[in-house]
């Protein structure tokens, strides 16, 4: 058989870029197929595809290990060896053979799957090609061999490695399990996965709440990256918090209660390389002893990191544990990819929460949540911000990382509409006055945008020199929304009357005498008056919906859902009822603006204040909204005492 040299530069690459080769195998994945001679529930047995020795095999644990030591129990590395002796000694029978070499090798950053090699020195093989020099690429070159051959070797050891199968009693009382292997059963075998405990030490901190973390160090798993105090779950002789109370005594030094560990989360998690491991995650509020490094061979630091900012590198599985139990949930599947950073990295975060039932009541349904992480990232609270009218859903969301947004679902597609169309056209014309649009779904009626600072004006109370300058600000800010875009000729009627019979109807029983003759007055005086020009109008510009921040002395507006072309004074018309009695606010407003209102717009604002307080008291009385009905009712007293038609 002839040797040829070996692509070892491309092999590096392969190993370091690509999935766990093993895993994939295991899976069924031809770019990764392998000639299997042996498998049962915990090992695997197939010949090297790449050999520098005639029939060399590879012994490998069916699940994803990666510390030839450390991954393993006593019990569980000797059943594997024991393999590897069966291997060793069926390749004898398998091929000329002076001596068995056996090696680990791997690494973290490629071929991370535990592998033993099993290969067989044949006889007369001069002293310097023998041992290491037998082993390598580089000095033995690559054996090509033929593939009957190959075929000859693999079933000779499959003969022999199943004769020696061993049958595997299960629990009393249930049937021997037959150990399996490739070719002699289609049934794949039970599926087992690592337990893993994870201490959360909380204590509370000088501004917030805090978390004990801990660098690994030394030749272990994520060395250098930052961890929570953890360790495996070692068997059957040790409930999940049994392991937690040792792991915690054996690494920090502190004594822990039964009675004080509180389930935080549990999370499946599965490494880059492929592995898969169920972690408990534990909260431990209270403790004895001071924490400290226990184990300097695996840890060089320890210390309290702040949950709310969580300090860097951190291992993704960690992270990933950490946000599910700072938001509430208690559990997550953290399936990472190959070729994810062990390091937590938020453009490969691959936590995805599993709710529990009845969690998280202020949050939206499963699909504005996923609408809304789609557009921002993940999300760590949800806080339902909605009015106590019915049909109102505004969600404030925090992320993960940082940063404040609002999520609105709308009552329907016309207010979708209005309010996509004002932000996506004249709202950015605002600046820094008004939110920005994230995101827009129209199926969900839904949007995200970005958070303002400030308090709703609505019952706030300030000083009235304070007051007259904010209501400037207000005056200020109903220009900028005005001029936001030019302005184009009107071309319908004055002012929308075909609600207004419907709108009638419903406000009539909650009318005073004589209200219903002074509206259809004021109604016909509306035909008369002159069509004034269209610019952009908020269209609900009231107390409700400007924010000021004591901070900067800043104003802000949101809620564009009436938004639509309109005159100036449609803006005006709710924002009336916050000056009346005084006069003062009244002028503030109009300084800020920049201009008196001509008669004919006076004249309009009035015909506007009386049809919206018709609508108020139809919408109150239907909506069971004390509050519209009330104002409503006390505009049209004002206006029928101020306001001849």
């Amino acid at each position: 058989m002839k040797r040829i040299e070996f692509d070892e530069r491309a092999y590096a690459q392969r190993s370091q870029a690509g999935p766990c080769f093993i895993c994939r195998m295991l899976a069924g994945d031809e770019e990764f197929r392998h000639e299997i001679v042996y498998r049962d529930e915990h090992h695997v047995v197939f010949l090297d595809r790449y050999p520098t020795l005639l029939g060399k095999l590879l012994v490998a644990p069916v699940q994803h290990r990666e510390d030839v030591i450390g991954d393993f129990t006593g019990e569980e590395s000797a059943e594997l060896w024991q393999v590897v002796h069966r291997a060793g000694a069926a390749l004898k029978q398998a091929v000329p053979t002076e001596r068995i070499y056996l090696q680990s090798l791997g690494s973290r950053s490629g071929n991370s799957h535990v592998h033993i090699h099993v290969a067989a020195l044949p006889p007369g093989v001069p002293y310097n090609r023998q041992q290491t020099a037998a082993l390598l690429w580089q000095s033995a070159g690559l054996l090509e061999v033929p593939a009957e051959e190959t075929a000859r070797i693999a079933g000779q050891l499959t003969a022999a490695l199943s004769s020696g199968a061993e049958r595997h009693a299960g629990p009393p009382g249930e049937e021997p399990v037959p150990v399996l292997t490739e070719r002699s059963s289609s049934v794949p075998p039970r599926h087992e996965e690592p337990v893993d405990v994870h201490l959360i030490l909380r204590r509370d901190g000088a501004a917030s709440p805090e978390v004990l973390l801990s660098r690994r160090a030394g030749q272990v798993y994520a060395s250098g990256l930052v961890h929570l105090p953890s360790g495996h779950h070692d068997g059957p002789h040790e409930d999940a918090v049994q392991a937690l109370i040792r792991e915690a005594k054996e690494e920090t030094g502190v004594d822990i209660d039964p009675a004080d560990v509180r389930h935080a989360v549990t999370v499946h998690h599965r490494s880059p390389a492929g592995g898969a491991r169920i972690g408990f995650f534990f909260e431990v509020r209270h403790w004895r002893g001071e924490p400290r490094i226990m184990e300097p061979a695996v840890c060089d630091a320890m210390g309290w990191y702040p949950l709310a900012d969580l300090p860097s590198p951190l291992v993704a599985y960690c992270r990933a544990g950490l946000d599910a139990y700072r938001v509430g949930h208690r559990f997550a599947v953290h399936f990472q990819q190959p070729g994810d950073p062990i390091a937590f990295d938020p453009a490969a975060d691959r936590l995805h929460p599993v709710p529990s039932t009845g969690a998280a009541p202020d949050a939206p349904d499963r699909e504005v949540r996923e609408f809304t992480e789609q557009a921002i990232g993940r999300v760590s609270a949800w806080t339902d911000a909605s009015w106590a009218r019915e049909r109102s859903r505004v969600w404030h969301a925090r992320g993960t990382e940082g940063g404040e947004w609002f999520v609105k679902v709308h009552r329907n597609a016309r207010f979708h509409g209005r309010e996509v169309e004002a932000y996506r056209t004249w709202v950015p014309a605002l600046g820094p006055a008004a939110p920005r649009l994230v995101a827009a779904d129209p199926g969900r009626r839904a949007i995200v945008i970005s958070a303002v600072p400030g308090h709703s004006l609505h019952g706030a109370g300030h000083s009235p020199e304070r007051q007259r300058r904010i209501f400037h600000r207000i005056g200020a800010l109903a220009a900028a929304i005005h001029r936001s875009a030019p302005a184009r000729p009107g071309d319908g009627p004055p002012v929308a009357l075909e609600k207004l019979e419907r709108h009638l109807a419903g406000a009539r029983d909650h009318l005073a005498p004589g209200d219903e003759d002074y509206i259809r007055a004021m109604a016909k005086r509306a035909e008369q008056l002159s069509v004034l020009d269209l610019v952009p109008t908020h269209g609900d510009f009231q107390l409700r919906n400007l924010r000021w921040d004591e901070v900067t002395g800043s104003l802000y507006v949101i809620d564009f859902e009436r938004a639509e072309p309109g005159s100036a004074v449609r803006d005006f018309v709710r924002l009336s009822d916050a000056w009346v009695g005084r006069p003062d606010l009244c002028e503030a407003v109009m300084a800020g603006y920049g201009r008196q209102l001509s008669e004919t717009e006076e004249e309009h604002l009035a015909v506007h204040q009386v049809l919206d307080a018709v609508s108020g008291i139809q919408y109150g009385a239907a909506n069971e909204d004390p509050e519209l009905l009330e104002r409503g009712r006390r505009t049209l007293a004002r206006m029928r005492a101020t306001h001849r038609p």
